[in-house]
């Protein structure tokens, strides 16, 4: 197991970082240049010619494709189509490097990926390297030098189909044509037999007479193969002198760009992030927390707070890790970001470093960690404190230190790191287990950038291409809340009066935060229908920061008709910055109408007993009785209705038998006047 302890930090001054508990790098761990360059196909020519006598010049055979497979750098490599003839010759080829001294080329690699379009049988040799040589200073041509895969096998047995990868100054050459891997020799050992030796253009200096060329066919692939009828793909043309490393990343490498994510990680969801702290002798309690604020927050209202005490323990580190990214290419990231604030606390008076970061990076394939990379806000520009800041890295830019923080001159980009470690990844420096995530964020360890302090973190992006094809930029953004806060909203009711009344329904937080909190609402019918009983209604509801309570309102639409108490809904929906706990309220509309009732029946002497009750009960309640006539009505009864909203007279007027008459009541109570229906009595004999 890897130890917890590996590549300890103590902070030792503003903006500079001693490691504690590392040993040397491991094996694959070259100094990555800060000059070093990605580059594309710009300089390269293609050219095409038949190797015989008088042999003609031809059309290339080449194209730049996406792939094939995963290509070793981008998404594309070079393609060389052999199968016009069995003398064809395809070179691409540079004059980048033309005059470098053979002495000072410290590093040539190149990918190959062979595979046969027609025949059957022997294996295809791979695309092969060239470099013409002036050994004696006139800049003509004295030698070439040639790199067959074929010829070292003791880096790798050539296979087809794969991409392979191909170390020239750390393989054996030949020299003016194949011989066999018996014959070749070292490029250092050519170099040191051939002092003063340089790269040479065999065509006064034209593009298409570059010293150093990638060849397929013309019968000079190998002893088993002429490279006829086949596909040969190159990529990852690395060229290192004394003054720059250059990567070309051969072919289509066009990227799209894919959708952001965007997650909350709090205290119930982690999403793969773990807290974690030690010192130089044990695991600690990590002294992290989600909090609401400080200030603004660039995402939510909320961040992760890292607090540190050096009267307490001034070796103690905090991790906040993640093992998401595990197993990433250094060359797939294509952007972090992420935000910082921190401030001094107690009586301590000193500026305080942020939050920094970090990577654990394998560069040989091994699994085990061999290089830090370690991200220094105070490295990228000037702090400061009590302020949210932004930090944003890409390929290109963003200052890395290695191993250790040396200072903004030592530093590295990630596009410099990946020219030396090509298929450097992203490592778990813990044998896979969460707490060991190659992505960190850190503070502490002591010294007087990072001591008695808050120190908080917030929106942290992370983007990269897809592992399939490298052709896809995604990214998640992941916003550090503390657990949000949930939204409720009560029941609401009230009479419906004459003249409109209002419906309020209280809306509550469980708790206060820093910023506003917002969430949609609608009302919706049950018993009650919009547009006769109440107003539909929706919008949004803001509750401000610092508040705790806001209210929904829905008129209610008055009428004088005796009605049954009615029901509608309000529900919420769509929070920001809160969860909803209980979303759907009932809204009660109680009557306050009185209906009237009237019975008419016989009585004596040809006369109408008439009888008026209420409902509600309206005690007291002045009450006129009225006789419908053509040309108008006539009241026929004033009174007072009884204790329990009733009264029964019989009319003093006597009608002849056979008598059709018609009568209404009216009511006057608190709310207004309230009529019966009009009804209808035949007078017997």
């Amino acid at each position: 197991m890897h130890s917890r302890f590996t590549g300890r930090l103590a902070v030792v001054a503003a903006g500079s970082l001693m490691l504690t508990g590392l040993g040397a790098p491991g094996a694959g761990a070259a100094t990555p240049r800060p000059d070093s360059v990605v580059t594309g196909h710009g300089s390269w020519v293609e050219q095409a010619y038949e190797v015989s006598d008088g042999g003609a010049d031809l059309t290339p055979s080449q194209d730049d494709v996406t792939g094939p497979q995963r290509a070793p750098f981008g998404t594309g490599s070079h393609q060389i189509t052999i199968g016009q003839s069995t003398v064809q010759t395809e070179l691409y080829r540079t004059p980048a490097h033309d005059g470098l001294q053979l002495s000072d080329l410290t590093r040539l690699e190149y990918s190959t990926l062979a595979r046969r379009t027609g025949g059957s049988g022997d294996v295809r040799q791979p695309t092969y390297l060239r470099l013409n040589v002036d050994n004696d200073g006139d800049d003509v041509r004295d030698a070439s030098l040639f790199f067959f895969p074929a010829n070292n096998a003791d880096q790798q047995a050539v296979a087809n189909g794969t991409w392979q990868n191909w170390d020239v100054t750390g393989g054996r050459i030949n020299v003016n044509g194949d011989d066999g891997p018996a014959a070749a020799i070292t490029l250092e050992a050519y170099a040191a037999a051939h002092p003063g030796s340089a790269l040479v253009n065999n065509n006064g200096g034209n593009p298409d007479g570059g010293a150093l060329a990638l060849i397929n066919g013309g019968s000079a692939g190998g002893n088993t193969d002429p490279q006829t009828n086949g596909e040969y793909f190159v990529d990852r043309v690395v060229v290192g002198d004394e003054g720059q490393d250059t990567l070309y990343d051969l072919g289509d490498n066009a990227e799209a760009t894919g959708a952001t994510t965007h997650v909350t990680v709090d205290p119930a969801n982690a999403r793969g992030w773990v807290h974690q702290a030690y010192d130089n002798d044990n695991d600690l309690n990590s002294n992290q927390s989600f909090v609401d604020g400080p200030g603004t927050p660039p995402a939510g209202g909320g961040s992760l707070r890292f607090a540190l005490s050096n009267d307490t323990n001034p070796d103690r580190i905090e991790l906040f890790r993640t093992p998401t990214y595990d197993h990433t290419l250094v060359r797939d990231l294509r952007g972090i970001e992420f935000n910082t604030f921190q401030r001094a606390t107690g009586t301590n008076t000193t500026p305080q470093q942020p939050v920094y970061l970090r990577l654990n990076l394998d560069n040989d394939g091994d699994g085990a960690r061999d290089t830090s990379l370690y991200y220094l806000p105070a490295n990228n520009g000037a702090i400061a404190q009590g302020a949210w800041q932004k930090w944003s890295i890409a390929q290109n830019t963003g200052k890395w230190s290695v191993n250790g923080d040396s200072g903004p001159a030592e530093t590295v980009t990630l596009a410099n790191y990946a020219v030396a470690h090509p298929d450097a990844v992203v490592v778990n420096n813990n044998d896979g287990a969460a707490n060991g995530g190659g992505v960190a964020f850190l503070v502490g360890g002591g010294g007087a950038g990072q001591i008695n302090g808050e120190y908080f973190l917030d929106d942290i992006t992370i983007s990269k291409v897809d592992a399939a094809t490298g052709a896809t930029r995604t990214g998640t953004e992941f916003d550090l809340e503390p657990i949000l806060p949930s939204v409720s909203i009560g029941d609401a009711s009230v009479s419906e009066g004459n003249h409109g009344a209002t419906l309020t329904f209280p809306v509550t937080l469980s708790r206060p935060v820093a910023r506003a909190v917002t969430v949609d609402f609608a009302t919706a019918n049950d018993t009650a229908r919009a547009g006769s009983d109440y107003r539909a209604t929706s919008g949004t509801l803001t509750i401000p920061a610092g508040s705790t309570s806001g209210e929904v309102s829905v008129t209610v639409i008055s009428d004088m008709v005796r009605e049954r108490t009615e029901k509608m809904t309000v529900s919420l929906s769509s929070p920001q910055a809160t969860t909803i706990a209980d979303g759907t309220a009932t809204g009660t509309i109680t009557d306050n109408d009185t209906l009237v009732g009237l019975g008419l029946a016989q009585a004596t002497k040809h006369r109408v007993r008439v009888t008026v009750d209420t409902l509600p009960d309206a005690p007291g309640a002045p009450v006129k009785v009225y006789r419908v006539l053509q040309s108008r009505n006539q009241r026929v009864l004033s009174a007072n209705l009884n204790s329990t909203g009733r009264i029964s007279r019989v009319l003093a007027k006597e009608f002849k038998p056979g008598t059709k008459v018609k009568y209404y009541a009216v009511v006057r109570t608190d709310e207004g006047l309230y009529t019966s229906r009009t009804k209808t009595i035949t007078v017997r004999r």
